[in-house]
């Protein structure tokens, strides 16, 4: 709302809850007569939220900067490493990276060539989020590669303090069917790379190179 929104709206079932236990919703708003006309409409279409939902969303709250700072933080260095490998961020040393040619391209505002990098800059001071798109060399590998990680869990989620990865091809047939969607938790960023590198390694080779 610093920046100007009249209202913002959050699922509080991702980052704010964070533990993928808690399903919610919350509308902020700066002006108090539409609070009170919002308050009114939760009460008459019954939407509040139960008591043990609420305990466990302020439970949340309490480590909310740590968990998103951490998140953001290794998402971005995620990001920057699979970028390296494609052969708009070798920079003339993609050949050397361990997933030369298996990775087509990385979507992350950290980027410095994400077409949203100076506006993220700008909006985003805290951090890049902790969600990136990742587009492999090939339908096959990308339909196979939530199945071969062993730290990222295969599903449809985000800002939990575990990671996943979906073959988003799935469920929206509007998206290329060589990205994957990988929501960053909590685990040492080493970790997760180490997963990345094996499990695209093991998918390019179990169905072929392009």
């Amino acid at each position: 709302m610093a920046l100007g929104a009249d209202a913002v709206v959050h699922a509080t079932t991702k980052y704010l809850a964070g533990h993928s236990d808690a399903l919610g919703g919350a509308i902020c708003v700066g002006d108090d007569k539409l609070a009170q006309k919002l308050r009114e409409d939760r009460t008459a279409l019954g939407s509040t939220p139960g008591s043990l939902e609420v305990w466990l969303l302020m439970r949340s709250i309490r480590t909310l900067h740590l968990r998103v700072e951490r998140q953001a933080r290794t998402a971005s260095e995620l990001a920057a490493w699979l970028h390296g490998a494609t052969a708009a961020g070798g920079e003339g040393t993609a050949a050397r990276h361990p997933l030369a040619g298996l990775v087509h391209a990385v979507h992350h505002p950290s980027l410095p060539s994400h077409p949203a990098h100076a506006v993220a800059a700008r909006q985003m001071p805290g951090g890049f989020g902790g969600c990136f798109a990742l587009e492999l060399a090939t339908e096959a590998a990308a339909r196979a590669l939530p199945g071969a990680l062993s730290l990222f869990r295969s599903a449809t989620s985000l800002g939990g303090v575990e990671s996943l990865a979906e073959w988003r091809r799935k469920y929206d047939p509007a998206v290329s069917p060589l990205l994957l969607r990988l929501s960053v938790g909590l685990e040492e960023r080493e970790h997760l790379q180490a997963d990345l590198q094996r499990a695209i390694l093991q998918v390019s080779r179990d169905v072929g190179k392009p």
